[in-house]
């Protein structure tokens, strides 16, 4: 049985790589089989190294990625469609493209991303899935999160072609369910939170004591509701922990793409306290299992990016997230029972010390949080791993 990991953006987003190396690795423990990975930019993907990847096939993603180009009756039919209905047009003009792929070579397609559906129509992603139909493969929506807005009819009739959906949260699973959707239906936490950290010497100049670990990310700062109270909530939170506590603050990038480079605002706020000798930011772009490597270390954590945060989680430091999406919210529920203390949604967020007061109360509370983080993980992580005899069961029954 041959698998293939799609839907992956590419590893610029450490959260995508962490979920394309954390999969591979369990199916290959599992299966003793390396999945191929279908990758919108395997160029990122060759720079990270995939240990338990077969081989990255390259998704094209526009005409000049085409074999020849489009005869004419094919142009006629794409006119057509697009003034009749443009997502059909995209669906066709995609299906053209993925032509080219090496599809039947593999036999189960497991579909890697994540809050994908939460994004508005994918036109590119029911191309995809519907070629992987008409060629009779098996596909698994894997470790998703979903909102109510996933449920377009445009989206509803795409998932409904997964042969099985693996939700990786409660609240998805109610949603699937209040949908109809019934059949091979199964939760497990994120596939991340098995990701193996990698520790590295800490760069010179960074004290590896006392150490808090921030993320932030302009995707995430998109979501507030003023103008720059984003940036402003974390000037403040760095303010506060230079000047009431002792702590060093690691300026720690997660996402490294040009068009949501989380270096853009960290390097705004490190240029703005690298002064004060107590703030310090991870250089270059270490992988995300380096990366979790060094969140392990930090003696609390405050992320906006999800799969930094789940780095954070997993390795059982006390983490206030910055949220954005229903990922959080329902993350924090499965694992806490609340989302009191630990996650400010960004789009409630009225004033810019509202992330500095919650984290304040973190610290109050670390060693409550550390202690709820040793008794809930273990078994979370574990229900993680079980996503892949899960899986193996359900191969085998269909």
């Amino acid at each position: 049985m041959r698998f293939a990991l799609y839907h992956h953006v590419g590893s610029g987003n450490r959260g995508c790589e962490a979920l394309a190396v954390s999969t591979s690795a369990m199916l290959r423990e599992s299966f003793s089989e390396k999945p191929r990975l279908y990758s919108l930019h395997p160029d990122e993907d060759l720079q990270s190294g995939y240990a338990d990847i077969s081989g990255i096939a390259a998704v094209p993603i526009d005409q000049s990625a085409l074999s020849r180009p489009l005869t004419a009756p094919q142009k006629i039919h794409l006119k057509l469609l697009s003034k009749r209905e443009p997502f059909a047009a995209d669906a066709y003009y995609f299906d053209l493209l993925y032509r080219s792929l090496p599809l039947e070579e593999d036999d189960v397609f497991l579909s890697i991303g994540g809050d994908t559906y939460c994004y508005g129509e994918n036109t590119q992603m029911r191309a995809m899935n519907r070629r992987l139909k008409k060629l009779g493969k098996r596909t698994i929506l894997w470790g998703c999160s979903l909102d109510e807005s996933s449920f377009s009819p445009g989206n509803a009739e795409d998932l409904r072609t997964y042969d099985a959906i693996f939700a990786r949260d409660t609240g998805t699973s109610m949603l699937l369910r209040e949908h109809g959707f019934r059949r091979n239906i199964f939760q497990h936490p994120d596939p991340a939170f098995t990701l193996r950290a990698k520790r590295l010497a800490f760069p010179d100049g960074i004290p590896e004591d006392n150490l808090i670990g921030v993320n932030a990310s302009p995707l995430v700062f998109s979501y507030a509701r003023g103008e720059g109270i984003g940036m402003r909530a974390y000037e403040l939170l760095i303010e506060y922990l230079l000047q009431k506590t002792d702590c060093n603050v690691l300026l720690i990038p997660h996402v490294f793409w040009s068009f949501s480079d989380d270096r853009e605002v960290l390097g705004a706020l490190y240029g703005k306290y690298a002064s004060s000798g107590r703030v310090f930011m991870l250089p270059g772009m270490y992988s995300a299992a380096e990366i979790k490597g060094f969140i392990a270390r930090c003696r609390a954590f405050v992320g906006a990016r999800t799969h930094a945060t789940i780095a954070a989680y997993s390795s059982l430091v006390p983490t206030l997230v910055l949220g954005y999406s229903v990922k959080s919210v329902n993350i924090a529920v499965d694992l806490f029972g609340t989302t009191d203390g630990l996650v400010v949604p960004i789009d409630a967020l009225r004033h810019p010390d509202g992330l500095r007061d919650a984290f304040a109360g973190l610290l109050r509370d670390e060693a409550l949080r550390r202690a709820q983080l040793k008794q809930v993980v273990p078994d979370y992580v574990a229900r993680a791993y079980a996503a892949a005899q899960t899986l193996k069961n359900f191969l085998a029954e269909t």
